[in-house]
């Protein structure tokens, strides 16, 4: 049965595109949201991990998803609103994040935070009670430790500003905590690509992965199926085939995904602010992958 929350479905992952002096291509994002919003997508979500927001100013976050609320028209834009590392600053941020146009706003747990559990729960349910606009969680692997246990999520579930997580534990038995424990018509997005026909069985209502960030169309093609036909053939070799690029992704990301957008014909530069390069190795991976999905797809007609 499909998901009809409206928070639901597949969350497209943005990326950042630099020139090769380091500076964001602006005109080149553009184009590249716009190719995103073709493809249909539930929702963007612009300022993320992929987007290399741990090194992005402020400024520079809150234009990424000024363009990416601007050009989205009715799809949902979401955009994190607590990245600065001293967390006093956060309100602030949440603030003038929140007017950018977003429709919803994402917070991660600060960095070493994590280490009390409780300490992190009154600190992410004091900014959602602040929030004007919907919440999501995001388990951000980029602070440590990232997880927010499953009864703390359940707890900060029953906020009614809070509509999701995008739960990055992945394993089954931690996602299945998690989906056990939502609250209300929360929906819990799912990041791990290994498990991710099996969480949509379990009930996991969406996908932020970083399978979208380049290959947006056959991930939907993937929520279409395995919502309504979860046990099909077709589900499962949609599923085989992004589990090959996640692997391939894992090379040089966000670099891979950039060269994967290239390759679709979307301008793109490789570079990355993100301490990773496009090795050879990891180019020919994405172009091996990506010749043969297509024939992969040929042989499916």
């Amino acid at each position: 049965m499909v998901n009809d929350k409206k928070y639901s479905g597949v969350f497209t992952l943005l990326l950042t595109p630099f020139n090769t002096n380091g500076a964001i291509d602006w005109a080149g994002y553009d184009r590249y949201v716009d190719w995103q919003l073709e493809a249909g997508p539930h929702g963007l979500f612009s300022v993320c991990g992929s987007s290399e927001m741990a090194w992005l100013s402020l400024s520079e976050r809150l234009k990424l998803a000024k363009q990416a609320a601007a050009r989205a028209g009715n799809t949902p834009v979401l955009a994190t609103a607590n990245v600065h590392p001293q967390s006093y600053w956060h309100k602030e941020e949440l603030k003038r994040m929140s007017d950018t146009g977003v429709s919803g706003i994402v917070l991660v747990p600060p960095d070493k935070m994590g280490t009390d559990q409780q300490q992190l729960e009154n600190y992410l349910r004091e900014l959602a009670e602040s929030s004007e606009l919907p919440v999501f969680l995001y388990e951000w692997p980029q602070n440590q430790p990232n997880l927010i246990e499953a009864d703390v999520w359940g707890r900060l579930s029953e906020i009614s500003s809070i509509k999701g997580i995008k739960d990055t534990t992945c394993t089954m038995e931690d996602i299945q905590h998690k989906i056990s424990r939502s609250a209300g018509n929360t929906t819990i997005f799912q990041a791990n690509t290994p498990f991710l026909l099996d969480a949509v069985k379990q009930g996991a209502g969406g996908i932020m992965a970083t399978i979208t960030a380049a290959f947006n169309e056959s991930v939907l093609d993937f929520w279409k199926e395995a919502t309504v036909n979860p046990d099909s053939r077709h589900s499962s070799e949609l599923h085989q085939q992004l589990v090959l690029l996640d692997s391939v992704q894992r090379f040089a990301y966000p670099a891979t995904a950039k060269h994967l957008a290239s390759l679709q014909g979307i301008p793109m530069s490789s570079y990355c602010r993100w301490p990773v390069e496009l090795s050879r190795e990891a180019a020919k991976a994405v172009e091996v992958f990506y010749e043969s999905y297509h024939v992969w797809k040929r042989n499916l007609i």
